[in-house]
Order: structure tokens, then sequence, then C-alpha cells
């Protein structure tokens, strides 16, 4: 009997507290070194954290200053009107990517996220990273493009506003593909899943949990380490790159209007643009299996909702140079394009939820079976 009892002891121990790699980066988390003891490592974090204070105040100034919501100018503002351009309030979407890279800054001050591989400094510290589009060697550069476009476009100068927005564009690409191949996660479906997990423990009754339930690991301190990873780290980069793509193709249209007057051939170029932001979307946010690109979807789906309310009540310059055919097919293109983005990311958190559940089915069944064995065993010995 005694040694049945251990034996049924040792597999309940062995099923409840797995070694996974979610316990492993729980426990590295605890035991992270504090990688800002390098002068230089924390040289560059002193220089990215001016480089976000720069930006946040330089680019938020020139929003709130300018007039007629668009330029200084109302000239330039009426010359600069496309079948792209958006409402006013669409602008307001740099509050939220500005507090979102704030929280990128504030990693690099939290011990729980300072040597997360998402960010970069760890990887400099161990002096094998300078090969890599490292998050925290790309940010001041991000920066400084992000400001030459915010100041070109207040200038009026179209054609360096393009450039300054490619390279963000640029920049982002290369920290969003970085941290999709470096997560801690396979996929998406595991931190969802741990989502799931956690709201079905918290409706079971305290009596039917177990011991592992509450103090697993697996439980509470891991799903929200991977919550604040993700806001903290991949959120900011995935919101600004799906806005800033929009804001790229919205200036090319704006430089081929003022060198093509064609309507006809500037609506073709409005309708190929829209539908090109529609196959971004929908691709990053249903195929990208590594990482969550909600964030990109949802950047495209606020810049198209912008298109859409602006061209309810068109500008006059807007009016006069296209019909009302015209303004209509851009307009609900820009409005279904945009829910149709926002249903893909609902299916695809749907699909996955979903998933989750027919896997932890299969578990509990795997589980029942294990226990149906252990006490088979017990009752021979």
């Amino acid at each position: 009997l005694l040694i049945a009892n251990n034996q049924i002891t040792m597999a309940m121990q062995s099923k409840s507290t797995p070694v996974t790699r979610d316990y492993i980066a729980h426990t590295e988390q605890h035991s992270a070194v504090n990688v800002f003891e390098d002068k230089r490592i924390k040289s560059l974090r002193l220089i990215n954290t001016l480089s976000y204070a720069l930006t946040t105040l330089i680019s938020l100034g020139s929003i709130h200053t300018s007039v007629n919501d668009e330029y200084d100018d109302y000239e330039n503002w009426t010359t600069n009107q496309t079948l792209l351009s958006v409402a006013p309030y669409t602008q307001y979407i740099w509050y939220f990517i500005f507090i979102l890279q704030g929280l990128f800054i504030a990693a690099s001050y939290l011990p729980s996220l300072w040597s997360s591989e998402l960010l970069g400094y760890n990887v400099l510290a161990a002096r094998a990273g300078y090969k890599h589009s490292l998050p925290v060697v790309h940010y001041p550069a991000l920066c400084a493009s992000t400001l030459m476009m915010m100041y070109s476009t207040k200038l009026n100068i179209m054609s360096l506003a393009f450039l300054g927005s490619c390279a963000s564009t640029y920049f982002l690409v290369s920290i969003i593909k970085y941290q999709s191949d470096n997560a801690r996660t396979s996929s998406d479906e595991d931190m969802l899943g741990e989502v799931t997990k956690w709201f079905q423990r918290r409706n079971q009754p305290a009596s039917t949990l177990q011991l592992d339930d509450v103090t697993s690991p697996d439980a509470n301190d891991v799903l929200k380490h991977r919550i604040q990873q993700y806001f903290f780290l991949l959120l900011p980069f995935e919101l600004y790159a799906g806005y800033n793509l929009a804001l790229n193709l919205q200036l090319f249209n704006i430089i081929t209007h003022k060198l093509i007057g064609s309507a006809m051939f500037n609506l073709i170029l409005a309708s190929v643009s829209l539908l090109f932001l529609l196959g971004v979307g929908c691709y990053v946010t249903w195929t990208e299996k590594k990482g969550l690109c909600y964030g990109i979807g949802t950047g495209l789906a606020w810049f198209l909702f912008g298109v859409f309310f602006q061209l309810i009540y068109p500008s006059a310059p807007i009016s006069l140079a296209y019909s009302d055919g015209a303004i209509n097919a851009a307009k609900y293109m820009a409005v279904v394009y945009a829910n149709v983005i926002l249903s893909t990311i609902a299916i695809r958190a749907a699909k996955n939820i979903i998933n989750v559940n027919v896997v932890s089915d299969g578990e509990n069944e795997d589980e029942e079976e294990e226990e149906d064995d252990v006490s088979a065993e017990y009752v021979h010995a």
C-alpha cells in the first residue's frame, strides 16, 4: 500500500506541474540580470527615452497648432484633398500611438521586461545582436523618420513627407519581423488559451480547484507577463505600422494627384490603394502565426473609417474634382473594407478560442484516463 501510495503521489505531481517553456520563461523573468550595468546599454536607454520625449512633444504640438485641421495654409490644404483624405478626428490616433510608445520606453525600466529578447537590450549586452534589427537600436531612427514625416507634412513638402513615411515603414517592419522571429510563444493561440483557461478557473467553484490551479506558473503569473509583454513591446509597433502604411498610400495619392490631374486616374489609384490596405489587413491578421498582429489591422481599419466619414460630407475640392458616383464608390469601399478587417480580427480570435477549448477538453480526457490508470494500479496493489 505504501508503494502504491507513493506511485499515486508521484503521478499526480508529474502531471500537475509540468516543466514547460512557459515555466522556464516564468523562472527566467525572476532571475533576470540587470543589463544596464553596461554603460553603453544605459546610454542607449537614455537616447531612446530622449528620442521618445522629443518626438512626442513636437508631433503632438504640431497637431495642436494646425489650422483647418490639416495644414497651416488653407490653399495648400485644398490642393492636397484626395479620395483618401480622412476626417479630422483620425489624427487623434497619434495620442494612442505615443502612449503605447511610452509603454515601450517604460519597459526598459521594468525588471520584468528589460531582459526580454523582444526589447533587445540583453542581446546587445551579450555582444551578439549587432547584425539584427533590434527594436532598441532602430527606435531613434524611427523617431527621426516620424519627425521628418510630421514636419514635412506641416510645411506641405509632400515628397519629403512620403520619404519619411517610407523610412518609418522600413524601421517598423524590421522591428516587427525581429519580434515575430524571437517571440517566446509559437502562436497567438497559446496566449488566448491562457486567457480562456484563466476565465474558466474563475468560473469554477473553489472546492473543485486543485492546488496547482492556483500556484502553477501557467495560471496567473505567466498570463500577466504575456499580456504585459504584448502591450508594452508588441502593440506599440503593430498599431503604428498599420496606420503608417495607410499614410504611405495617402501621401502617394496626394503626390500623384498634383502630378496627374485626371479624376478617373486618381479614382482608380484610390481604389487600388484601398484594396491593397484590405489585403494587407486580412493577411497579417489571419495568416500571421508567430504573434498577435491585430494591431496592424486595427490601425488600417481606423484609417479606413476616417476616409468614410470624410467622404460623407466631402470638402469642396473633392466635390468639384469628382462626381458623386466616384465619391460614393470610394466611401463605400472604405467602410466595407474596414468592417471586413475588423470581422477578420473577430473571427480569428473566436477561432483561436474554439481551438483552445477543443484542446483543453482533450487534455481533460487524457487526465481522467491517467487518473483511472493510477486508481487501477492502486486497487491492484
